[in-house]
């Protein structure tokens, strides 16, 4: 879900009756944060291709209401890169038991990275949700990358959401509060996927899915500035499972 109030959609199986305990990494020199877990988000948020007049592959506008509808304001989401990266990157960002179940997407090939920028032009703080996202397609069966039998790897096809989301901004019940003005950055990790297939960004809130950008090919384009830093990040498990208790 993007933007607005908070709608939790089942994840469905074994991962989304998982209890996790995971607090935000806050990655900053002096903080206490787990040296792997700084390594992973460097590495996530490393070795991007950046340029001054880099343009967005595609754009969204969302809307949230601070007065429950009288006042409406934008947030434009700008999607820059799509990149696969390696599961070891990943790993260190996740609590124990999601660490040990996200092992067995190993041998389906790397994940795929989607980075993401947040703009609010309007007077009042959105929150921007990327842990609600879906991957969709025309050919969304043939999204999964071969290899996938499991009953477990299959809980991360049902639909396919982001497995970790980083932030420039401090998550607050996993959505990222974008301030008057203000740009947040934002990375999403997912599940392997087939990059042959057209992919589309969906915000899964809707009865009739919203699409919010479509990338082809992986590692298209490039983005305006370096991800900024410091960057906090939360495993979506420990996301639904705060929505469960709301």
């Amino acid at each position: 879900m993007l933007g607005g109030g908070h709608q939790l959609l089942s994840r469905g199986g074994k991962r989304a009756r998982l209890i996790v305990a995971v607090a935000a990494f806050a990655l900053l020199a002096g903080c206490s944060s787990s040296p792997s877990a700084a390594a992973a988000v460097a590495a996530l948020a490393g070795g991007l291709p950046v340029s001054h007049g880099a343009h967005p592959l595609d754009s969204a506008l969302v809307t949230s209401s601070p007065d429950g509808g009288f006042y409406t304001d934008p947030t434009y989401l700008h999607f820059y890169y799509l990149r696969q990266v390696q599961l070891r990157d990943v790993e260190p960002l996740l609590s124990g038991s999601e660490a040990i179940e996200v092992r067995s997407l190993s041998g389906l090939g790397p994940l795929l990275e989607v980075v993401v920028t947040a703009t609010n032009p309007g007077a009042s703080t959105t929150a921007v949700d990327l842990t609600q996202t879906v991957l969709e397609s025309s050919q969304t069966s043939k999204l999964d990358p071969r290899g996938v039998h499991t009953a477990l790897q299959r809980t991360y096809y049902n639909p396919i959401r982001p497995i970790v989301v980083i932030s420039s901004n401090r998550l607050d019940v996993c959505s990222a509060d974008v301030n008057p003005g203000a740009k947040v950055w934002m990375v999403a990790v997912f599940p392997p996927v087939n990059t042959s297939v057209k992919i589309a960004v969906v915000d899964s809130e809707f009865v009739a899915p919203k699409v919010h950008g479509f990338y082809l090919p992986v590692a298209k384009g490039a983005i305006p500035s370096r991800v900024p830093t410091p960057l906090y990040s939360q495993d979506v498990d420990h996301c639904i499972q705060i929505l469960n208790e709301s």
